[in-house]
Order: C-alpha cells, then structure tokens, then sequence
C-alpha cells in the first residue's frame, strides 16, 4: 500500500474502543441474536466485525436498513445531502457519548426493563356487581339454597 493512507474510523481510539466495549454490553443486556453475538464478543470467542456475517443478525440487519434506506429516500435531496454532510461528525459525536456512558447503569436498567417485560402480567379481575343478589348463582353450590 504505498502511497496510500490508511482510513482511521472512530473506533481506532482508545475512546472508540470504550465506546465498542459499552456497545457491546448493551447489546449483550437485550438478548436475541445479536445480544448473544455481543455476548460472544465479551468473552472473547467472536470479533466485532464478525457481527454482519451473523447469519440471524445479519438478517435482521438487512429488514432494519431497508427501513432506514425507504425512510431516506423519502427525505427530499437537500435534506439527504446535509445528514451525508454531517454523517461523520455525527458519528463520532456518538462514539464519544457512548465512550462516557455509564454502562454499569445502564445495563442494569436494560435487564430490569428485561425481567419486567418477561414477568406475566397480573390477573385482572374485575369486581362482579352486588346489585342483584340472585346474578351470581352459577357460582353457588346447587346445595345452597337461593
């Protein structure tokens, strides 16, 4: 490659790899697919890069993005021109934000979303009326006099 330079992406720092690592906890919190690929990265059987060739994660790559492109194709061609324009800065912006969050917190509040959302709800049951005292004689004993 002489000549040529090589292109550094955001996660080629020492932040971008906290932000890689946050990343992937986060992931690894929300289960499914690419939460279990997130948590093979974890331990160290599995690459990050590895994730799009995933072939559960990849397809749910693939429906996500065609949703994003249909959306940006809606957009008019000013608008898709100035989120291309920003696209990097904004990239790294995020990068950052993820780089100094609180993962600890926020995996904790993932798995507590988590076991909420796989908690049976409570049974509802509402109050029969009193009004009329002979309306609930299908639960009483054929023994018990009306």
């Amino acid at each position: 490659m002489t000549g040529e330079r090589a292109l550094t992406g955001p996660f080629d720092s020492e932040e971008g790899e906290r932000a890689r690592r946050t990343t992937m906890r986060l992931l690894a919190a929300t289960g499914g697919p690419a939460g279990d690929f997130a948590a093979e990265v974890l331990a160290g059987r599995r690459q990050p890069h590895e994730l799009l060739a995933h072939g559960p994660v990849l397809d749910e790559f693939v429906e996500e993005a065609r949703g994003w492109w249909k959306l940006l194709d809606a957009l008019p061609a000013e608008e898709r021109e100035r989120l291309a324009a920003g696209a990097w800065s904004s990239l790294e912006r995020q990068v950052g934000e993820m780089a100094t969050l609180d993962a600890d917190t926020a995996v904790a509040d993932l798995e507590e979303l988590a076991t909420r959302a796989q908690a049976p709800p409570a049974p509802s049951r509402r109050p029969r009326p009193r009004d009329d005292e002979d309306e609930d004689w299908a639960d009483r004993s054929y023994l018990e006099p009306l």
